[in-house]
């Protein structure tokens, strides 16, 4: 038998928080495939909770004809105390207005976030291959330290998934650190979605009353400059509190990376097309943003046998070497739809390219002697 790894879990210790902190580790289906790429990191909180599913959203996502987002690796963050962790202040006060001894703790969110920024953004950086894109979420509780990161530290993440954030916490503090940074913001820009649900009365809460969503619409009202906001609000005969987490994590992601999921119009008819969107993604993400390398493979295969058109399979292969020039599979397809074409002694040098980058491939070095003969 094989087992199925989705991921690993490390310890770490942390100076600033003065503890070993857990993370959990998933890297992307491509990566032990090569040497040269390069993957945004998603930071997840409550990470044993949601790191399985989430980590099988993004696979799915990211994969198959038309992915929807770009592949990435994702850490999931384990807190050792939620509530210490997660409050940006000090509060006694809990959801029901009541006292609770259990917050006595509350306050440590700004110390967390330095450990991240600080101790566990470097050790990801320099243990995996990543990029300058990164992407922070949480939940509920979780949903404070994302805002206050933002608030506080805006230009470590890129973008922020906020689900059903506890908004209610000290007395709405979060609402009044709002109006302040919609005043004061002018820094890089940045993308922002909120989810929540409806709402209703019980026994138990007087629920009418939803400040997540009286938040939301304040951050509608005065979004500032950079900062691009959307959200969503779910009926709650169909979703609630928790169940929510996972439609609301491809809700989010589906928007930060909006515009990457192509059709089969640019796909079949003017694959040109695909070039000058993830152009004007990448422009907007702020990094290179391309298709997957097998994927670009696939199309240039599909026209170069299945609907035979060698310009757009020249086109699809010449794309990928754009895009991966230190792979040696990138430049030997091209190079093959080059020989098909009748263009031999392009198809040689080519080849030569490939075989540089992969001196020891059998079927490059086959392939050159049979041009060569």
């Amino acid at each position: 038998k094989k087992n199925i790894v989705i991921g690993e879990r490390l310890t770490i210790k942390s100076e600033i928080l003065n503890s070993d902190r857990e993370i959990s580790v998933y890297l992307p289906n491509s990566y032990n495939d090569n040497n040269y790429i390069n993957y945004p990191v998603l930071y997840l909180l409550d990470g044993r909770k949601f790191f399985n599913s989430f980590s099988g959203v993004i696979t799915q996502l990211s994969s198959d004809a038309s992915p929807q987002i770009p592949e990435m690796i994702v850490i999931g963050i384990t807190s050792q105390n939620r509530v210490k962790d997660s409050s940006p202040t000090n509060s006694l006060i809990g959801y029901t207005k009541e006292e609770e001894k259990g917050l006595e703790v509350s306050g440590g969110a700004d110390d967390f976030l330095k450990f991240i920024q600080k101790e566990l953004i470097p050790f990801v950086e320099h243990k995996y291959r990543t990029n300058s894109y990164r992407t922070f979420v949480g939940y509920s509780f979780t949903g404070l330290p994302i805002l206050q990161a933002l608030f506080s530290i805006p230009e470590t993440f890129n973008s922020y998934l906020v689900i059903d954030f506890s908004a209610w916490w000290d007395n709405e503090i979060m609402m009044q650190r709002l109006n302040d940074f919609s005043k004061e913001y002018n820094g890089p820009q940045r993308d922002i979605f909120f989810t929540t649900v409806d709402r209703v009365s019980n026994k138990i809460y007087p629920e009418e009353y939803n400040p997540g969503w009286t938040f939301i619409k304040e951050f509608e009202q005065n979004t500032p400059n950079n900062i691009n906001f959307n959200y969503k609000k779910y009926r709650y005969k169909e979703e609630n509190h928790h169940s929510m987490p996972l439609i609301s994590f491809i809700d989010g992601l589906k928007y930060i990376f909006r515009g990457h999921m192509i059709n089969y119009d640019e796909m079949y008819t003017n694959p040109e097309l695909i070039k000058s969107k993830f152009s004007t993604l990448s422009e907007r993400l702020g990094y290179n943003v391309y298709l997957p390398e097998g994927l670009i493979n696939y199309y240039g295969n599909l026209f170069l046998y299945t609907r035979p058109d060698i310009e757009k399979a020249i086109f699809y292969f010449n794309y990928n070497t754009q895009n991966y020039p230190l792979s040696s599979n990138t430049w030997s397809n091209l190079a093959k739809a080059h020989k098909i074409k009748g263009n031999k002694k392009k198809a040689e040098k080519l080849y030569q390219k490939a075989l540089e980058l992969n001196p020891k491939s059998i079927d490059i070095k086959k392939r050159l002697e049979e041009l060569k003969n």
